[in-house]
């Protein structure tokens, strides 16, 4: 899937000393900053406003505290993320099963390439609050899999598998292989060098990378034949499911 550089990243650096310009958008990019380099505690609307060189009450003119600042970076990263998943899907084209695998890919990448959104969002402080548009943003991303999920199964992925488990392993898959890459302890623990290859190897445990071309950099030769064996997470019972799952 190609990245979202259309964006202006929540991650990159900033100057340490705001001028003019918009100080809302500066707020939140100079927040990520902050998140991506101490975490989530280590976020103050003071300090940002000593960052960016403004009096100490000028953030509180667009985001009445920290919370509503969170509030506005986590409802953005539930945004991009479902547009990042959205553009994965659509690039793997027309089969469920691998636009199913397409979403859960792409939103491991996109922890990857937005940290500090994805740890925004799945902060407990930030689990917590009720603001009614974070709830829908987080909705919006929990339809996008689980209909995802429900259209892989309609295709032949796991149709004997209880609707909710399934969903339920959707979200376990993605949200789980993301959280642990994304946080440097757990690379770490793993000894994960490439990131991307390990996203790749723990998703083709789920469905095989072999069922869509939404990652460029995947090698075809080293993609199994039809007589290759399955993989376990798309493993046929019958030489009629093998047809029937492998039709685009």
């Amino acid at each position: 899937m190609p990245p979202t550089t259309s964006q202006p990243p929540l991650h990159g650096a900033l100057p340490l000393a705001y001028h003019h310009g918009n100080l809302r958008e500066a707020l939140l990019e100079r927040a990520a900053e902050v998140i991506t380099e101490r975490g989530v505690e280590g976020l103050s609307l003071r300090g940002l406003a000593r960052d960016l060189g403004v009096s100490h009450a000028a953030p509180r003119r667009h985001f009445a505290d920290r919370e509503a600042l969170l509030a506005e970076l986590a409802k953005e990263g539930f945004r991009r993320a479902v547009e990042a998943m959205t553009a994965g899907a659509e690039a793997a084209g027309p089969d469920p099963v691998a636009r199913y695998r397409a979403l859960g890919r792409s939103y491991v990448r996109f922890a990857s390439e937005q940290p500090a959104l994805f740890h925004t969002f799945n902060h407990p402080e930030v689990q917590k609050m009720r603001d009614a548009d974070l709830v829908a943003a987080k909705d919006a991303w929990f339809t996008t899999l689980r209909e995802g999920a429900e259209a892989a199964q309609r295709a032949g992925w796991h149709p004997e598998a209880d609707a909710d488990a399934l969903i339920a392993f959707s979200i376990a898959g993605a949200w789980g292989t993301a959280m642990l890459l994304a946080d440097p302890s757990w690379r770490g623990v793993l000894g994960v060098e490439d990131v991307d290859a390990m996203a790749d190897a723990v998703l083709d445990l789920v469905v095989h990378r072999s069922r869509t071309s939404a990652l460029p950099d995947l090698d075809p030769g080293a993609h199994p034949t039809s007589g290759d064996a399955p993989t376990s997470g798309d493993a046929p019972d019958s030489d009629d499911d093998s047809t029937q799952r492998r039709a685009s």
